[in-house]
């Protein structure tokens, strides 16, 4: 055999190459038309039952003509199916779609100015920043003028680490800690699932006025208002509440480069006491080349925020950098980890 030659039946490289360049394309396009038929309503309007193309097109305000190229390929998708010539309805996996993380990802990920963060990549290697970033500051400075697209930040956060908040909660004995800090924990869904499962345990959610309204409503409606203080807090310019057993940063430290993240991890570290725990909740990236969704994620985080995920060993110098020691990560669902160190001697 020959270094050019290729084993019977393999695949030539020219067309590997073709094959996966093709498929990612395609995949965009496909997410392109999924995200036109959410944007004008049209998985909301079929979710009371069969439409024919022009009844769905006139109710979203659509070409008719074009809503049917949409349709078809959400179709080839199998979010929904041919009802009748000229009609589509829901398949049982577009019914589960409308009720779950993976909708409200699709209306944050395509809100306009995050959807084209994406194409600026090339720009971002170039300046070391990304343009979203220098247009905006970070994803939740944009979010805040514009309530629709938070909104389904925190539906699409809710929904998705729910699973992971329970995980965490039946990882770590929280009622011994005492009072948990959960910093930036948005809407609570953290901190509710630390409070149901540990009855002993009380808490304190320190975030941005944003997240607040509905963070004391989901508390409320838990009957746990009573064992949670909400607090405005800005961990960069207010101290944080001081003298908890532990501090939890749950999908907060990978949205900062090390400078911030540093300063960030340095300020838990001057309102913690010495026998306090330091609890991040993130995923870790691999050391090899294999398929992992925290790979992926670090690309769409490096459009919009000027940090991302990080190793292990990076997770273990940031904490020596601000005063701590890793001392344990335990996988916790879907690839999250807790990640958890203590004051360095």
């Amino acid at each position: 055999m020959t270094a050019t030659s290729q084993p019977a039946g393999s695949e030539p490289p020219a067309a590997a190459a073709y094959r996966i360049v093709m498929a990612i394309t395609s995949a965009w396009w496909q997410l392109g038309a999924l995200r036109a038929l959410v944007d004008i309503g049209g998985l909301d309007e079929l979710s009371a039952g069969p439409l024919a193309t022009e009844e769905l097109a006139r109710r979203c305000g659509a070409s008719p003509e074009l809503l049917a190229k949409v349709l078809r390929s959400v179709a080839a998708l199998g979010l929904i199916r041919t009802a009748s010539p000229g009609a589509y309805e829901l398949t049982d996996v577009g019914r589960a779609l409308a009720g779950s993380s993976a909708l409200a990802g699709v209306r944050f990920h395509c809100d306009p100015e995050v959807w084209a963060a994406i194409g600026e990549l090339p720009e971002a290697l170039r300046a070391g920043t990304a343009p979203f970033v220098a247009r905006h500051g970070n994803a939740y400075e944009y979010m805040a003028s514009r309530p629709e697209t938070a909104a389904a930040f925190y539906d699409l956060m809710g929904r998705e680490f729910g699973p992971v908040a329970e995980a965490l909660a039946s990882a770590i004995d929280f009622g011994e800690l005492g009072t948990v800090v959960d910093v930036g924990g948005g809407e609570g869904g953290f901190i509710t699932a630390i409070l149901r499962a540990h009855p002993d345990a009380r808490g304190i959610l320190a975030d941005l006025p944003l997240a607040l309204p509905e963070a004391r409503e989901k508390l409320a409606a838990s009957g746990l208002a009573s064992r949670c203080e909400v607090v405005a807090c800005d961990f960069f310019t207010d101290p944080l509440p001081a003298g908890a057993g532990v501090y939890l940063l749950a999908h907060i430290v990978h949205n900062f480069a090390d400078e911030q993240a540093t300063a960030l991890l340095r300020a838990v570290r001057a309102a913690m006491p010495a026998g306090g725990k330091l609890v991040l909740v993130e995923l870790v990236l691999p050391d090899d080349d294999a398929p992992h969704w925290a790979k992926d994620l670090d690309i769409r985080m490096m459009s919009f925020q000027p940090g991302g995920e990080r190793t292990r060993p990076e997770y273990a110098a940031l904490f020596t950098r601000a005063g701590f020691t890793l001392t344990s990560v335990t996988h916790l669902h879907q690839g999250q980890s807790a990640i958890v160190g203590v004051p360095a001697a």
